[in-house]
């Protein structure tokens, strides 16, 4: 024997390790609280509704209209030609009164007697006239997507079970050493 190594009572170191293996034992089931929880799993449900639209324009133009309109007069004749002159002195005087002229934006028109020529003009000067018809068609288009969302919990482990999970791996070494010497 050893003269260093100071005996003890057998007995006594097995159930000094079957107590550590027991502690071992508890705090291995106290830290299985410690983990992780089990996945959890969301299902979302997401609509995705697009709109389309889309069109088509035409365009007509007018080009511009100058028109004219000219009503001659022959000579007054009536039953006595001595009342011809007068009769016609007072139609020319009657058709002389007729002057309109009308204006609007580039549109113009107007109406007058010419007494050189005996008529009368009517005449219109119409602008350029744009008409614009637009056909849309409009679609619409709704898409339902499943997305599943799976949440995953973080780990934690609190500083006092890291202190202990060490300390139980040192005092394994420490058994693991003395059951070495009891039975080598």
């Amino acid at each position: 024997m050893n003269p260093n190594y100071q005996s003890e009572n057998p007995l006594r170191t097995f159930l000094q390790t079957l107590l550590v293996l027991a502690l071992v034992f508890m705090l291995t089931l106290l830290m299985n609280g410690c983990a992780s929880k089990p996945l959890e799993k969301t299902h979302t449900i997401e609509h995705v509704v697009t709109y389309r639209t889309d069109s088509l324009k035409v365009t007509v133009v007018n080009q511009a209209v100058l028109d004219s309109l000219f009503v001659q007069f022959s000579k007054v004749k009536t039953v006595k030609p001595e009342c011809d002159s007068i009769a016609q002195l007072a139609f020319d005087q009657i058709l002389v009164q007729l002057n309109s002229k009308k204006k609007s934006g580039q549109n113009e028109m107007g109406i007058y007697y010419d007494t050189i020529k005996k008529m009368i003009v009517g005449w219109q000067k119409m602008a350029q006239t744009q008409n614009e018809k637009t056909a849309t068609n409009k679609t619409q288009n709704a898409i339902a997507v499943e997305k599943e969302k799976v949440q995953v919990p973080e780990k934690y482990i609190p500083f006092w079970v890291k202190i202990l999970a060490v300390l139980g791996g040192m005092s394994l070494i420490v058994l693991v050493w003395r059951v070495a010497k009891v039975w080598v």
